[in-house]
Parts: C-alpha cells; structure tokens; sequence
C-alpha cells in the first residue's frame, strides 16, 4: 500500500508541475499576442507617437516596404529627437541615409532575452553590428521586445553608424598613411582560379586542363589571398597601418634579409613581409589591447599604446595608426623543421627501398616518424626538400638521424641548393642517437622564394654503407 500510495502521489505531483508549466508557457503568449501582433511592424512605428521621425526616413529610404512585407526583421528604432539631431551629411544624401537606416534593420529576430552573449547580427545595407543583450554597438536598448506581427522593435538611445570597414578605409579614408596604402594598393594582381574557367581542351602531355585565356583568373588583393580579406563584413579585424616615416623606417630595417636582384623586386619582397603581420583577425579594443599581439604567421607584434596616433572604428574591426611598431627579426624569422618523410622529389625511383617508421624518442618523450632509404644500390643518391620564403640570413643546420637498422655507421650530408653543394662535408651517422646533431653554418646572400635542400648517401653502392635515415632537418635562423 505505500508504495503505491508513492506512486499516486508522483503522479498527482508530475501533473501539477505541466500545468504549472503550461500556464507559464500561456502568459508569455498572451503577453505577446495582444493587439500589436494584428499589427506589422511599419504600422506600429507609424502608431508609435515617439518614431513618427523614424517613420519618415524610412519611407525615404524605401524601407518602409520591407517593413510591411511578410518576411522577420529586427527593428533598432530611433526616437524622434534622435532623427532631428542626425548628421546633415547623412541626412541631405540619399545613399548615406540609406545605408543609415538599413543599418538599423536586421535580418532576423533578436530578442534580448535571447541574445545574452555577444552576437554579430547582419543588417540589411550587408553591414553587421554587435549585439549582447540589451546593447546593439554603441547604442541601448531603451525599451525593448516589442513584438509585431513580422517581427521585433528594439528602442534604442542613439543611432548606429554605418561605418566603412578596414578595407575601405585603407583605400577612401585621407587618415590611411599614403606610403603604406600605396602599398596595399600595389598588390592587386591576376590569381589562378580555374572556378569560372572554360576549358577549351586538354594538354597532350601531363593531361591538365586548357582553359580559355581570361577565364582561369581573377584579378584579387594578395592581402586578401594570404592574409585577411579586410572587405568581409562578416568578420572582424584588428588593422595596423604605420605613419609614413615608421612605415619607412621597417623597411629600411628588412631590406637586408630580401636580398634579391633588383631594386624593386626588393623593394616589393621587403614591403610584402614586414605588412603581413599587420592585420589580425580579432578586434582588439584601446582600452584592453594587449602589449603583444600575435600575427596569423606567428609573429608576436609589440603594442606600444603610447604610439597610438589615431584610433578608427570601422563596420568590422578596429584600425590603429602607429607611430612605430618595432617587430624584431628574432620574432619574424622563425627556424624551418623539415620533416624527413615530407620531400618533393628523389633522384631515382626507389620506392621499394623507402620506409616510413613510427619511433618513439626516449630522450623527448614522444613519438615521430622518420625516413629510412636502405638497400638502393645508388652511389649518392639523394632526397630532395623545398623550402618556400627564405631569407638572407645566416642558419645554423642540425638534424635527428636515427641508425638503428644495422650494427655499423655510416655517412650522409647535407646539400643547400644542389646536390653539388660542398657546405657540409659527408657526417657520420652514429649508432641508436635520438639527439639533434649540429651539423654547422650557412649564408643566404640572397632571398629565395623557393629553395632546394638534399640529403645525399655516400658514394657507395654498398647497402650498409649507403643508407639515408632522418627523423627531421632544422634550419635556425642566427639573429
């Protein structure tokens, strides 16, 4: 009898909590189904005494229409002194009202009891704007979920700028620092991209494509390619851009390390490494910017807040203009680590002969992957690697080279630039030695963009004498 008596109980408690919930779930819809949802959005502005001003730049702009349509839309309405007192640049030319006003309509509905962490929201002029709760950008929410039959309004105490973004503050704003525009400018050039392509035939030998000149291309920002695409709304940056004379300064410091053959190549390669690392991909606000950012190519950039010079807000991000930002070589050069079994090419089809082992290293802890090339029968055979952007620098070389296969030692070397190459003389390989050995120096008196290294077996046909073993190259930068 008390269990079931238990069991009645349960049930009678369970019941009570649904129709407590129900009732709950029934005020918050009579709470939102009262008049107003007979109404649409762009009547309820029209109804509402304090956006009459509101009412008119919208039917200015044509919005009005979106606003009476069937489709959802967050509205951040604008009181009537607020309208008054706008911009009469904005207010005395049609494009810049219109994309005002679109800058306060959204896509979708955003409730703010919904909205409780920082959401990027898209508006209808393709801009987008933060909102937490009840804070859309810069403004308050000062009156908030009012809901209509197609959506939302939110009352809010100030407007919302539409801002130009990174992008095109670099290129329209007369704040850009000319030198280091000029060279953000310079970098628009044609990028294979076969996406449009018209293939008009197909090459006889290697079996690629032939596509219609003019169509396997798009004429792009190698910026936006390689670094950050500071055009995107849907994203946000941090953009540094260095006044004209610490602009000249970085590359007066970077010349020598983008040696090439002429001025300008130089003068471009240089250019083009010291920018790189001046965009990040996360907004850094004054107020809590860091005193070392690091770049999207690991390159820790020092914040000196006292050489802020201007501080602009765009539409996706931030712009800080620099009186310096004095990024050391020690942290741009970085040491390459070649893993053994990653190589492009070998001088001789010996596939059969190759073998890619799992190790573990007693002395790190961990395990690796190493190369061994035994039993070829090729006097000097070689493994080769390539290296993209390497500067005139002078490296320090070390390798990891395990020799566990047989009970005797045996030489190989390393090659920079070709096979010929008499920078390190053959090195013994010694028996079961998991440590990094150095191997000696080199200068690069000139920039490559691509380079070439070997490991090369002795000149010997013998199997034992003549193997290739490396877990790793590592090329370090001396500074």
């Amino acid at each position: 009898m008390k269990s079931r008596f238990r069991h009645i109980v349960f049930i009678a408690v369970a019941i009570g909590l649904s129709l407590s919930g129900c009732q709950k779930m029934t005020d918050e819809h009579n709470e939102i189904t009262d008049g107003a949802l007979k109404k649409d959005l762009m009547r309820m502005i029209i109804d509402n005494p304090d956006l009459f001003k509101f009412a008119e730049i919208l039917k200015e702009t044509g919005y009005d229409k979106e606003l009476s349509s069937s489709k959802s839309y967050t509205v951040f309405a604008l009181k009537n002194n607020e309208v008054v007192s706008m911009d009469p640049v904005i207010r005395n030319d049609p494009a810049r009202l219109k994309a005002f006003v679109g800058n306060h309509i959204a896509r979708q509905l955003y409730s703010t009891k919904q909205v409780t962490v920082p959401t990027r929201i898209q508006m209808l002029n393709g801009k987008y704007n933060n909102m937490n709760g009840s804070q859309i950008g810069e403004a308050l929410i000062t009156d908030a979920d009012n809901y209509a039959s197609n959506g939302l309004i939110q009352i809010i105490d100030r407007g919302i700028p539409a801002l130009e973004n990174c992008w095109d503050f670099v290129t329209g704003n007369i704040a850009a620092p000319a030198n280091q525009k000029t060279f953000m400018l310079s970098l628009f050039k044609n990028v294979f991209d076969p996406t449009n392509g018209v293939v008009i035939g197909i090459h006889p030998t290697t079996g690629a494509p032939i596509y219609q000149p003019g169509t396997d291309s798009v004429y792009t920002n190698l910026f936006w390619n390689k670094v950050h695409d500071l055009k995107r709304e849907d994203k946000q940056f941090t953009l540094f851009m260095l006044t004209d004379a610490a602009w000249d300064a970085e590359q007066v410091k970077y010349t020598p390390y983008f040696v090439t053959n002429t001025v300008d190549s130089n003068k471009l390669v240089t250019g083009w490494n010291v920018l790189k690392d001046f965009a990040v991909d996360t907004v850094y606000d004054p107020a809590t910017i860091p005193d070392t950012v690091l770049s999207k190519f690991g390159t820790k950039i020092p914040i000196d807040r006292s050489a802020i010079v201007k501080t602009v807000k765009t539409s996706n991000g931030i712009v800080y203009i620099m009186s310096k930002l004095d990024v050391q070589p020690l942290h741009k050069f970085k040491p390459y680590q070649i893993e053994a079994e990653n190589y492009s090419s070998t001088s001789h089809d010996r596939r059969g002969n190759t073998y890619f082992r799992d190790r573990f290293n007693p002395i790190t802890g961990k395990d690796f992957r190493d190369l061994l090339v035994f039993g070829h029968g090729v006097a000097m055979f070689n493994v080769r690697y390539q290296i993209e952007e390497m500067p005139s620098i002078k490296y320090k070389a070390y390798w990891v080279a395990l020799n566990d296969v047989q009970t005797t030692t045996h030489t190989q070397k390393l090659t920079i630039g070709s096979t010929a190459s008499t920078t390190f003389a053959y090195t013994t390989v010694p028996l079961a030695t998991y440590s990094e050995v150095y191997l000696g120096e080199f200068t690069m008196t000139q920039y490559q963009p691509i380079y070439n290294v070997y490991l090369v077996a002795a000149n010997s046909t013998t199997s034992s004498a003549n193997l290739i073993t490396c877990d790793y190259i590592k090329l370090v930068p001396s500074l």
